[in-house]
This record gives structure tokens, sequence and C-alpha cells, in this order.
């Protein structure tokens, strides 16, 4: 099996410049930003103390596919995790990890569903795109 591969890149643009910046370009790539957890106020209203530079974000992108789901409900198994970018700062560089995964995988998770393998492998990659048209 082809190993997946964790996408890494860097933006000078600030967390927030970013995440807006991927809200802007995400429908060109059907794909709009659901959700937007902020890990340092998440810890922070549960108690936890964080280091006053810790600033990171896990951001939710979904593209609705409901005759997909029509076909395969199962597929809603596998759908978020493809969806997730983290967004973090560090020395004052934004950084943007992003793990795709490819149809091999995928037919792992699926192995009656080739259909959602080819299609899913093409959705990680468009998500690397609106990565690289956002940054």
């Amino acid at each position: 099996m082809e190993q997946t591969y964790l996408y890494r890149t860097k933006t000078s643009k600030s967390i927030q410049e970013f995440i807006e910046s991927l809200k802007e370009n995400a429908s060109e790539f059907n794909y709009y930003v659901r959700y937007v957890f902020n890990k340092r106020q998440e810890y922070e209203q549960r108690g936890i103390s964080v280091d006053d530079h810790f600033n990171a974000c896990q951001v939710m992108l979904c593209s609705f596919n409901y005759k997909g789901l029509q076909k395969n409900i199962e597929r809603l198994a596998v759908l978020l995790l493809p969806k997730q970018v983290v967004v973090y700062e560090r020395d004052g560089v934004t950084n943007i990890l992003y793990l795709p995964f490819n149809e091999e995988f995928i037919r792992e998770a699926l192995p009656d569903d080739e259909e959602f393998a080819v299609n899913q492998s093409k959705a990680c990659q468009r998500i690397i795109k609106l990565i690289e048209a956002s940054t």
C-alpha cells in the first residue's frame, strides 16, 4: 500500500487571515468552512492553562454530497477525517497541516465502494489546492 503523507505548508498570513482566505476560496473548490475549533479557547474554557504563545486551530471543511450518502451511508464513517486542516503558529509563522488519503487507503476503509475511493482521493487533492490558493 502506498503510504499516506502529511501535507505541510507555511504562510506569512496570520492564522485568522489564512482562515478567512480559506472561507473566501472554499466554494471555488466545492467546500465551505463548517467550523473552526480554536484550541486555545477550548482548553481555557475547560480550565486548562496554556502558554501565552500557544495558538492553534482545527478547521473542518465540508462538501455536502447527499447523493453520495444515499449510495452508501457507511461513507459517513470516513468523511470527517480527510477534511480537517490544522493551523498553528510557531515562531511568528503560520503553519498548515493536512492529511490527505490516497485511493488505496480509502479502499481499505470501504473495500466495496470503488467510486468512493476514487472520488474521495480527488477531494483530498482539491483540499490541497484550496490550501495553496489560500496561503
